[in-house]
């Protein structure tokens, strides 16, 4: 079996693009695949000696005389076994250098320009992923690039099942913000059927349901040691301008135990938002939606006490039909938060765990190391993110021979020739037309 299966269809990368132009926008509409449209271009005459040139009759691109199309094959098919072992077999870039006889700080020059050019060339393809929804469920999580303590995290979400549907860095100190950049950037069309956002306890993912809609329910695993094994069960309600916050408090396994009854802590919250207070009529964008003045009423009755705001209560699982019951305690919205979480975690655990393995999957393509320049951090991130769900990167025009010295130093200069026989008489042909 091959070191390197299906080489050309995962490395889909032409390291042998068009002329230069002005501007890089237009170097990239030039898509030329010159080893198919290479041919002799002449001589040049150096000390006495011919030396033959080469020229792709396509784009026109000449590459001088120090190259023939035989040195040119081969470099193709070993830089492209170098970026596979980068990216696929995932080999530490050290172990790659020794092995090669390439410097090892010229080899990660070669990486971050080779990712800078396939992000450049590619950016709608990596960033913009139209994805499904299966079941509306998105499961939101932070990372960092290389080990814990590095200070360029990378936000990510993704469906059930295991795609990538966003991903962008966090800006340092704003949080928050940049979690809603991230979501944003899912298509909206994607965005619109979100009824389950998973999570870790980190706050500011709260701001997403909070902002889109009463339908989603915030499903949050906490991590640290006082809340080890717990989880909350959360959805906001419109109240006019204000916000009613529902929760429930119970254990990541209880619809993985089979259990029949289900006790837990609940909490109902007020949340007051601001009201347009200035002179004369607010912008309709700052009236309510819903002109019925019972939520009026419904606030009230929470700030009087004719409404409970905490306590426990109990509800029937019935694992034949997949329906749960009101006991003791519970009411209409609590089995509203519940219902659907036991059709998708019944008989697992309410974890993040999917996302949390995308993280570990993606991050051992790139490379478990800290890159010092937050943008190169994000983009390589992007694009291994791409990897993982595509399997091969991205088709990419490459300027220029990166790592030619390197790799062509042992290099036998032979002229490019083949074999055929003719009435039982080897007949030598050249693969390229003399000009």
């Amino acid at each position: 079996m091959s070191e390197y299966p299906n080489l050309d269809e995962k490395i889909k990368i032409n390291f042998f693009c068009g002329p230069k132009k002005k501007s890089f926008n237009q170097r990239q509409i030039i898509q030329c695949n010159h080893i198919s449209y290479l041919e002799y271009d002449g001589f040049n005459t150096i000390n006495g000696v011919k030396i033959q040139r080469v020229k792709c009759s396509k784009c026109e691109k000449r590459f001088g005389n120090a190259i023939n199309l035989f040195d040119l094959l081969s470099y193709q098919e070993k830089i492209k076994r170098v970026v596979y072992e980068i990216f696929f077999l995932r080999y530490p870039l050290n172990g790659i250098a020794i092995r090669w006889g390439i410097l090892q700080d010229k080899l990660s020059r070669f990486k971050k320009r080779l990712v800078h050019q396939i992000y450049q060339q590619n950016q709608g393809m990596i960033e913009e992923k139209i994805k499904t929804l299966p079941r509306g469920i998105i499961l939101g999580d932070e990372t960092f690039m290389g080990s814990m303590g590095n200070s360029h995290t990378q936000i990510q979400f993704i469906n059930n099942i295991f795609e990538v549907l966003s991903t962008g860095p966090a800006e340092p100190g704003n949080l928050g913000q940049s979690i809603l950049n991230v979501f944003e950037n899912i298509p909206e069309i994607c965005r619109k059927k979100l009824k389950l956002l998973i999570s870790d306890g980190e706050p500011s993912y709260k701001s997403i349901p909070q902002r889109y809609g009463g339908k989603i329910i915030h499903l949050i695993q906490y991590h640290n040691k006082k809340q080890l094994g717990q989880v909350s069960i959360e959805k906001y309600e419109k109240v006019g301008p204000h916000l009613f916050h529902y929760i429930i408090k119970t254990h990541w396994k209880v619809f993985a135990k089979g259990t029949h009854e289900l006790q837990f802590r609940w909490q109902i919250k007020f949340i007051k938002n601001i009201i347009y207070s200035r002179r004369g009529r607010p912008p309709i964008h700052l009236l309510p939606k819903n002109t019925d003045q019972k939520w009026r009423q419904k606030i009230q009755d929470f700030q009087n006490g004719k409404i409970q705001s905490r306590g426990t209560a109990k509800v029937l699982i019935n694992f034949k039909t997949d329906k749960i019951s009101k006991r003791a305690g519970s009411t209409n919205w609590m089995i509203r938060m519940l219902q659907p979480l036991f059709k998708v975690f019944k008989g697992q655990h309410m974890t993040t765990g999917y996302v949390e393995s995308k993280h570990h999957q993606v991050k051992s393509v790139g490379a478990r190391r800290k890159q010092q320049d937050p943008q190169y951090n994000h983009k390589l991130f992007a694009l291994c993110c791409y990897i993982v769900d595509n399997g091969h990167l991205p088709s990419t025009n490459f300027q220029g021979r990166p790592l030619y010295k390197y790799l062509m130093k042992n290099q036998r200069q032979t002229k490019p020739r083949y074999v055929i026989m003719e009435k039982n008489v080897k007949i030598i042909q050249t693969t390229l037309p003399v000009a």
